[in-house]
């Protein structure tokens, strides 16, 4: 690990966000030679075409409502860590404090738990809110709703926490569990997850009261290896009656889209919503834009032909060469710049495939020419020749010891290993083609998303290897790959797209979540029941590790995952070591790249958008910014999946009028 690096670039973040927000554009958008008519901005999304209830309905969903309408107090930016205010009025502070002085908000029972284990302080997060901080109906944001939402919701933060505390209207107080600590940097980055701007308490109240109360009156749990909201665990007639009330919560439809961010629902439909500029926002004075428009397209080429023609304004991710410099050629305004991506693409086994054995996927790791995938997938990437390891290389440097990461199995191009390793699971070779021990010619699936350029180009390119080395391959790209991929009795042999994935901030457990919840639901790895006895490894997966270094023990994957958070530096990265190094053994995947995205912008429409030395001689910018620099953190900001709001809310983004 690394921690010199990374205090390092906190307090450089920390320094850029204050000279950002003190020279931020306040020019809302003057009349020039721009393009911009109508003071709008448009980008293609996806939501659920039969409707909307609430942020929190798990069967209602519009991805671009977390870049326009849903906040917290604070937000970091995914790949830089850097944290900005959104209904906070300043960062956080940390500071501690005794133990007595929370004894009833924590609860008695918390309290003497504490103390009787050595507590006498407790640690304290405290958060200033806005005091313009409002609703979208024009009411005050209160710390009051802050409680609310942590009640209800219970995000992973309140793992950590012994309560929430209300001290007046605008100022909250997050009191963490002394016994669980995180680091100051890691509180703030889990709170800077959190969407608490979503629960009004007196629009939910009827659910947030009866589930507080529930809570509280709930056992504190004694067992340091376990983890619950607030510290305590429901069970019994009691845990029914939090379901219910949750859910009765989550399907409540209000009669407005509660929520606080600069744009609000407008009109919405199966194909298009309309977002109007929320008049109440506390900095709606710099934000010069009037309205967003939300487009849905499952289609790329119907994607791609919309921001070519000017219809829409922003798109994130990765364009294939040829098809940008096409849409660059076919349109002067459109610019695309590149970024870091904390991710990697490669291919995943379905270990219900019973061809798929552990000496099977090893020679597998061989067969492939990663460099020319990457190539003609993404030529952008730092190609990788290692398995999948629970994260992108990147992360592994940073969080491993340099020795157990030198030791992490690396594999090379080398297709005469494979057949070797191929042969001694029984498999034979006739006439350029491979038959399995029991004589049947090989054929396997290969799925991957038609609705990500990246893994259906790098799909194409799979397939072509194996193929020419003579197992056959159905490719099977569809827009429905991720239901298809997770499906028991899955249509795919093998899949194509992320293998290791950080959607969090920078941090193991983000990782390792994505992996736990999506990727070893393509691998089909075994699971607890949903129901199991014990709440840490209810629908988790089952695997169990070595410890290294003649260290006897085991460890258990899903007896950490919700822990990392507050472990000491020592044995986070021990575990990493561990982990990083069970889950490459198993050859559970193959890394080809790490990824880098992209966002292109139509800048005749949007001004603001950085990098101007780079693309006013060049509007295919390959410059791809060092981790640290001033670069990495400007180009970061303009995807609106990393940053959300941030260049609109600080007026650095603004129409750019004709």
């Amino acid at each position: 690990m690394r921690p010199i690096t990374k205090k390092i670039a906190c307090i450089a973040t920390s320094a850029l966000l204050g000279m950002t927000l003190l020279v931020g554009c306040t020019d809302t958008g003057a009349t020039g030679t721009g393009k911009n008519t109508d003071d709008s901005f448009s980008m293609v999304a996806t939501w659920t075409s039969s409707g909307l209830v609430n942020h929190y309905d798990s069967n209602t969903n519009c991805n671009a409502f977390d870049y326009f309408v849903v906040e917290g107090l604070w937000r970091y930016v995914r790949s830089t860590d850097e944290i900005f205010c959104q209904l906070a009025a300043e960062l956080p502070t940390h500071s501690e404090a005794p133990i007595e002085t929370y004894k009833d908000v924590m609860g008695a029972d918390a309290y003497e738990y504490y103390v009787e284990n050595g507590a006498t302080t407790v640690p304290v997060t405290t958060g200033k809110i806005r005091e313009d901080a409002k609703w979208q109906n024009g009411e005050d944001f209160t710390a009051k709703d802050v409680w609310a939402y942590y009640y209800i919701i219970h995000p992973t933060s309140s793992n950590y926490m012994a309560a929430v505390n209300v001290v007046d209207d605008k100022t909250v107080e997050f009191v963490w569990n002394p016994l669980k600590e995180p680091a100051d940097t890691v509180k703030e980055l889990l709170l800077a997850q959190d969407k608490s701007g979503t629960v009004k308490y007196d629009v939910f109240s009827s659910y947030v009261d009866p589930v507080y109360e529930i809570v509280m009156g709930s056992e504190v749990n004694e067992n340091p290896n376990l983890w619950g909201a607030f510290n305590r665990f429901t069970s019994g007639d009691a845990l029914t009656e939090l379901n219910v009330t949750r859910n009765a919560f989550y399907n409540y439809s209000p009669s407005w889209y509660v929520a606080t961010g600069p744009f609000k629902l407008d009109t919405f439909s199966a194909t298009q919503i309309l977002l109007v500029k929320n008049e109440y926002y506390w900095n709606a004075d710099n934000i010069g834009f009037k309205e967003v428009r939300l487009y849905s397209s499952n289609d790329l080429n119907q994607t791609y032909s919309l921001i070519t023609n000017g219809y829409v304004d922003y798109y994130d991710g990765f364009i294939q060469k040829d098809t940008l410099e096409s849409m660059l050629a076919s349109n002067s305004d459109l610019v695309n710049l590149k970024m870091y991506d904390p991710g990697s693409i490669g291919i995943t086994f379905n270990l219900e495939c019973e061809l798929l054995t552990p000496g099977v996927r090893r020679a597998f790791q061989y067969i492939f020419d990663r460099e020319e995938i990457t190539l003609a997938a993404n030529p952008y990437a730092t190609t990788s020749y290692y398995p999948l390891m629970g994260m992108a290389e990147s992360e592994a440097r940073t969080y491993m010891s340099e020795e157990h990461f030198n030791a992490l199995p690396k594999y090379s191009y080398d297709q005469e290993k494979a057949a070797e390793l191929l042969e001694a699971e029984g498999w034979t070779k006739r006439d350029g083609l491979w038959y399995d021990a029991n004589g049947e010619q090989v054929r396997l699936t290969l799925g991957a998303p038609s609705t990500h350029d990246i893994s259906s180009t790098a799909a194409e390119a799979a397939a072509a290897q194996l193929t020419t080395f003579g197992i056959t391959i159905d490719l099977l790209k569809s827009s429905n790959y991720y239901s298809n991929a997770t499906a028991e009795n899955s249509p795919y042999d093998l899949t194509l797209e992320w293998t290791d994935l950080n959607m969090s901030f920078s941090y193991p457990t983000g990782s390792y979540s994505q992996f736990s919840s999506v990727y070893s639901q393509w691998v089909h790895v075994e699971r607890y029941p949903t129901d199991y006895e014990d709440p840490q490894k209810a629908g988790n997966v089952k695997l169990v590790f070595n410890g290294l270094d003649g260290d006897t023990n085991t460890y258990e994957f899903a007896d950490y995952i919700n822990s990392f958070y507050s472990v000491d530096e020592e044995e986070l990265t021990y575990l990493v070591d561990v982990f990083n190094t069970g889950l490459a053994e198993l050859d559970l995947g193959i890394q080809f790249f790490q990824n880098v995205t992209a966002s292109t912008l139509n800048v005749g429409k949007v001004s603001g958008v950085p990098l101007q030395d780079y693309w006013s001689q060049d509007r295919n910018v390959t410059y791809v910014p060092e981790a640290g620099t001033d670069d990495f953190f400007e180009v970061a900001r303009t995807n609106l999946v990393y940053a959300t709001n941030y260049m609109f809310i600080n007026g650095v983004y603004q129409p750019n009028r004709a």
